[in-house]
């Protein structure tokens, strides 16, 4: 079964989000075969057409994958997955339909070979122009294909040949029950669980870390058409920390007990949220660094629709360990050349154990 940091599943864990009206309980998790083979690319499609009489206006959707994919609405790509990289957290979008005829296609891969290493979990709520809607979820009326070919993701493309998907798990059934998904929510709704506790170094049989300041950097890009509205973060570091956000001063923290929760709203219109964070280990001991973000975004053109996903301390993030150059804060400075940061264990953990998380703070404009 995948790989994936969680707690022990209770029946409460089971139950949809409540703050909303999306969830994945009656959606499965399918694949092209109860195997999957790690670097083999997956295509999978859903056509729609509408009932007699109704006209389609847009879709909201909710998906994650084990490992990653690539997300089209008739031929447009819409977003990847997963962010962060694990089945644990959806991604959510909004966008328009067609009228008519539309396709929804995926193009994705496992991370390891094996059974229960692949699998898609989606739903899509679509709305007709009259305000009814209708839910799609993913299951074996899907089309699938392992080895895509050029132009699958197209309106144009006949899958009429193609397998139907393999259902490969029911959300909340052994032996997904280890991957419930969060999903995004208005208002946000975050803990800290399976963000990692990360550092530049990898840590020595000792434990210590040396004293010394240490920027961190992880950018978040939103998908077409989604533009950053609000965003609820949480931090902690052991044992300092400063937080920026596009290049402006959020907060700062000096107690690792204790992580600060902020809210931080767009009003610029970024194609971007840079998170930039100053760490600091003040002696020679355990260092780390703890980060949890959830953002809503404003679908253009588009109301009573929520789009939205995570962003962790992982090794997606970017750091150094030697000088800290100018403006690296900024949402401009290129760190390409940085190295991924190295996370030492999942929240909650063994060496931190768990963390106080404050009440949020004033929101800050961006």
């Amino acid at each position: 079964m995948p790989t994936v940091n969680s707690p022990n599943v209770t029946t409460a864990d089971l139950a949809p989000d409540a703050t909303s009206s999306l969830n994945l309980a009656s959606s499965k998790w399918i694949w092209s075969s109860a195997t999957a083979t790690a670097g083999t690319f997956v295509g999978l499609r859903k056509d729609f057409t509408p009932p007699l009489g109704k006209s389609l206006i847009a879709a909201e959707i909710i998906f994650t994958v084990y490992a990653s994919l690539n997300f089209y609405v008739n031929g447009v790509y819409i977003g990847s997955g997963n962010d962060p990289a694990r089945p644990r957290f959806a991604r959510r979008f909004c966008v328009d339909l067609l009228p008519s005829y539309n396709v929804f296609a995926v193009n994705a891969s496992a991370a390891t070979s094996g059974a229960d290493e692949g699998g898609l979990i989606a739903t899509i709520l679509v709305t007709y122009s009259d305000g009814t809607t209708d839910t799609l979820v993913t299951d074996s009326s899907w089309r699938v294909k392992s080895g895509i070919p050029l132009g699958f993701e197209q309106p144009s493309f006949d899958d009429t040949a193609w397998p139907v998907a393999t259902v490969v798990g029911s959300y909340g059934v052994a032996p997904w029950n280890t991957v419930l998904v969060d999903i995004p929510a208005d208002p946000p709704v975050l803990g800290l669980e399976h963000a990692g506790w990360i550092w530049t170094d990898v840590v020595p049989a000792s434990g210590t870390l040396p004293a010394g300041e240490r920027a961190f950097r992880r950018t978040f890009t939103p998908a077409p058409g989604q533009v950053p509205g609000v965003a609820t973060i949480i931090i902690t570091a052991d044992n300092e920390y400063t937080l920026y956000v596009n290049g402006v001063t959020v907060g700062s923290g000096t107690n690792w007990k204790v992580a600060q929760t902020y809210t931080v709203n767009f009003v610029s219109a970024p194609t971007e949220i840079v998170l930039a964070v100053l760490a600091t280990n003040t002696v020679a001991s355990a260092a780390g660094l703890l980060v949890a973000m959830e953002v809503n975004m404003v679908p253009s053109g588009r109301v009573n629709c929520t789009a939205g996903a995570f962003v962790l301390s992982d090794n997606g993030w970017k750091s150094i360990k030697t000088a800290i150059p100018s403006g690296w804060e900024q949402p401009g400075f290129d760190d390409s050349a940085w190295p991924a940061a190295f996370s030492q264990e999942t929240y909650p953990g063994t060496k931190w154990g768990t963390v106080t998380i404050a009440a949020s703070s004033s929101p800050v404009t961006v």
